[in-house]
């Protein structure tokens, strides 16, 4: 009787059954009941009164993360003239507890599925990635449907009724449908496997794993993974979703850090990478331990900002390398949209139905794969260019090596010849030799510097030395033509002096961090008529004078203004000079006492300022009186003509 009176009481909400129903029209005439204590049996839930039951307030029945026991009640008649063979087709892979009941207008039940923690695959009575139960109805019957089940994840279950031929239909275009995603990415992981045999790159191995990752978790929402994968382990399928989406987010991290380079160019978006990679880790380890249904849920806003710092690492990456990331950056984009749409409906309630969600799963996780694989031919594109690039500049490197080695060996052996001929002009090599042995050797280590360093590049600045090389040629030519002492050549040019300075400053430079000295130039604009090779012989020699004779200290080299000139000044805090001992320095071999305990010599420095500075009517003084520092300055008149 309590029977009988249940079934008059659901009469007004009977789905009758002329055809295939969707999903959304038959969540019209659900009821739902939550057993929250997991203890009402199908006896209890037929012949309980009140009725607890009441229509669902959701499109499909769907309770959110809920551990309560879910129980659904659909009352079914059969109006169908010549259709007795029905299908309810849950969309819906897996659930852990997944029971359904028939109970008939005589109060008879059947349990056509019961489907429990242990149950494998092949328990279920319809072999289909979803959950498929048959249901015979002849035309004219009626019949309630209870189902009863409890899950660790959504308990969204939209509930589609087919006819047996309609259902063939629906499962003949779903599987093509699936397998035709499966196997484009199985050609896209295939062929980065064999692009990465023979390219071995790290690149490749991550992007495998990355769409590896993704191939599995659609697999698995899609049931197919359950079916064929691991068919007899229902305990681990009710955990696949954390594994494969955790994998998802951690294999996508690890891809962005490789292609993107972030620990070079990014470090800050680098270590949210490698945080993103520790706390999924760390979440899907836990989930062994504690309880999965939040694990679930809560990975869904992990993935999600996994994929938003995806994109914004391409995005960043962008503004400055585009062209070496734009396929990258697309494909992010994309993947962006599919992982809020999971979000909007799994945290925000948005009802979206499950299919639609799949398949712009699909469709982005191909363009995601297929972006991907461009964005890695691309790149390999652009750095086989760039190794062309750097090939060619190793090359000019090395030209410039070599010409620059051809020319110091030329120097040395001009340098060789004027020591053989001292027997013949013996006063004029002595200057020879001394204007030439401290330059060159400072020119000697800065270019053994440059050719001994490897990273030296195409955009290093090269002319200081070709400065030195000019200098250097110059005066060795110009020694070797022998020129009379009083002979007299004219010159209009006007030469900047902070060049001349500068150029001997960078020749120096080595030689006085050798001995440990602060070697101070002071720039200077002044341009006056001064023949370059005298004016760089006479700032050569007193650089290389107080360098030798300066224990300890520093030097400065400058240039002071004046009203009718300018003078060439030289400080250091050597030994100090007086009157005296100056008129001494500057004899020809004259060498003081003090010297003889600073440094070697053969005093030629001063003599041939001295020689310089008469031939061409400069003045040459000693600016410092005492015993510690020397100053020495050669005044240059403006308005003449200079004297060769």
């Amino acid at each position: 009787m309590l029977c009988q009176l249940h079934i008059a009481q659901a009469q007004d909400r009977t789905l009758t059954l002329e055809g295939p129903v969707d999903p959304d029209t038959v969540g019209k005439y659900i009821d739902l009941l939550l057993d929250e204590d997991h203890s009402l049996t199908i006896a209890d839930v037929k012949s309980e009164s009140p009725d607890p039951f009441s229509p669902i307030a959701t499109r499909v029945p769907d309770v959110g993360y809920s551990d309560a026991m879910v129980w659904l009640r659909l009352r079914l008649e059969n109006v169908a003239a010549r259709t007795a063979d029905w299908r309810l087709h849950f969309k819906e892979n897996f659930k852990q507890i997944f029971h359904v009941y028939i109970v008939d207008d005589s109060g008879r039940t059947t349990h056509p599925l019961a489907q429990d923690h242990d149950s494998a695959f092949s328990t279920r009575p319809v072999a289909h990635p979803e959950v498929v139960v048959p249901l015979s109805l002849k035309p004219g019957e009626a019949a309630t449907v209870y189902v009863r089940f409890w899950t660790e994840g959504a308990t969204y279950l939209p509930l589609a009724i087919e006819t047996a031929e309609s259902f063939t239909e629906v499962s003949t275009r779903q599987t093509a449908k699936q397998f035709i995603y499966y196997g484009m990415m199985v050609i896209l992981i295939v062929a980065a496997l064999l692009a990465g045999i023979v390219l071995r790159h790290p690149i490749f191995p991550a992007y495998i794993a990355y769409s590896t990752a993704t191939l599995v978790y659609i697999m698995h929402v899609d049931g197919v993974a359950f079916q064929y994968l691991w068919p007899g382990l229902p305990a681990f399928n009710s955990y696949a979703s954390v594994v494969a989406g955790g994998s998802y987010a951690v294999f996508g991290a690890i891809y962005a850090r490789i292609f993107l380079n972030t620990p070079k160019y990014h470090r800050v978006v680098d270590k949210f990478l490698l945080a993103v990679i520790l706390i999924t880790a760390t979440m899907m380890v836990s989930g062994l331990f504690v309880e999965p249904r939040l694990i679930k849920k809560y990975l869904i806003l992990v993935v999600l900002f996994a994929v938003a710092l995806f994109t914004v690492a391409a995005l960043l990456a962008a503004r400055h390398r585009f062209k070496q990331v734009r396929f990258y950056v697309f494909a992010w984009l994309g993947a962006t949209g599919s992982a809020m749409l999971m979000m909007a409906r799994h945290w925000f309630g948005i009802e979206v139905t499950q299919e639609f969600q799949h398949d712009s799963m699909r469709v982005v996780m191909i363009f995601d794969a297929v972006m991907m694989g461009l964005a890695i031919v691309d790149r390999y594109h652009q750095l086989r260019e760039e190794r062309q690039k750097a090939l060619r500049a190793s090359l000019e490197q090395a030209q410039r090596n070599l010409d620059m080695n051809t020319r110091l060996r030329n120097l040395e052996a001009r340098y060789e010849l004027a020591l053989e001929t001292t027997t013949k002009h013996k006063q004029h090599i002595e200057n020879t030799v001394h204007d030439i042995r401290q330059p060159l050797h400072a020119l000697r280590l800065a270019v053994q510097g440059v050719m001994s360093d490897k990273k030296a590049g195409p955009t290093q600045n090269y002319a200081d030395i070709y400065d030195s090389f000019d200098y250097l040629e110059a005066l060795v030519s110009d020694h070797l033509k022998g020129p009379a002492p009083n002979q007299v050549r004219k010159t209009s040019d006007e030469i900047n002096l902070g060049e001349i300075l500068s150029s001997v400053h960078e020749m120096f430079v080595p030689d006085a961090e050798i001995k440990g000295l602060r070697f101070r130039f002071v720039a200077t604009s002044l341009v006056t008529p001064v023949p370059a090779l005298a004016a760089m012989r006479i700032v050569s020699n007193l650089v290389s004078n107080a360098i030798k004779y300066t224990p300890s200290g520093k030097l400065l080299l400058g240039v002071r203004r004046l009203k009718d000139g300018c003078r060439i000044e030289m400080h250091d805090t050597g030994p100090g000079l007086t009157s005296e001992t100056f008129k001494q320095a500057c004899r020809r071999g004259a060498r003081l006492d003090s010297a003889f305990t600073v440094s070697d010599g053969e005093g030629h420095g001063l003599a041939i300022v001295v020689e310089l500075a008469e031939r061409y009517g400069y003045d040459f003084e000693l600016l410092s009186k005492g015993d510690t520092g020397t100053a020495l300055g050669v005044t240059i008149p403006f308005q003449q003509e200079q004297p060769g």
